[in-house]
């Protein structure tokens, strides 16, 4: 990750349980890292020496963070951003690049996988903890409006389903809407499971018979 510039107030983390996983390929600068990191209150919970193994650990242990250089054996920062954050409907690690200053144009290609944040080399102490802390609240807010467009998408399909299935009961049986509903709603108690799944129930057995 390069060298790290001391700074004259060490910030204390205000997440003092944040888990964090350093990519850094230079043992040096990482045990660097990971000792003003953990002063901080963060808790370091690994560090991979190349892009495999940070894609390798993220894995295996679950970090709330990565903080990563660009630059490292067998696979970059930015494909191991990529393969990290790749997986759908899982939250957004947020990650934090460590770049040259040549290096700056590389943060555009970052866009999109889990980067919200990068440090240039020398890296400071008194702006490592700031871009931490922002780069957490920002993947929070959003992981938290994904759920929300999650939810309204499943809550769509749900209506969507329902619609479905009480329209075959309706024209099968010859009952009103309402009739149909109380319907769906009594044989989903019966059977304890979801009125989406009784419809999606509903609907195969019409595809079946048609």
């Amino acid at each position: 990750m390069g060298q790290i510039s001391p700074g004259q107030n060490q910030p204390r983390a205000s997440t003092p349980r944040l888990r964090i996983l350093l990519a850094e390929d230079d043992r040096s600068v990482a045990d660097g890292f990971r000792a003003i990191l953990e002063s901080a209150g963060y808790n370091v919970v690994g560090v991979a020496y190349n892009g495999v193994e940070a894609v390798e650990k993220t894995a295996e242990l679950n970090p709330n963070m990565i903080l990563m250089d660009i630059k490292m054996p067998l696979l970059d920062g930015l494909e191991a951003a990529k393969q990290i954050n790749s997986i759908p409907g899982q939250n957004i690690i947020p990650i934090i690049l460590v770049t040259a200053y040549a290096e700056k144009h590389l943060v555009e290609k970052a866009k999109g996988r889990g980067v919200l944040g990068y440090l240039v080399k020398p890296v400071h102490v008194d702006d490592l903890v700031p871009a931490i802390e922002m780069a957490q609240s920002i993947a929070q807010t959003i992981n938290a409006l994904e759920g929300v467009v999650e939810n309204l998408s499943e809550e769509l399909e749900a209506r969507k389903l329902l619609e479905r299935a009480k329209g075959i009961l309706m024209k099968h049986l010859s009952i009103d809407e309402e009739k149909a509903m109380r319907m769906m709603q009594k044989e989903a108690r019966r059977q304890r499971i979801k009125l989406k799944e009784l419809a999606r129930a509903i609907i195969a057995s019409h595809s079946v018979l048609s």
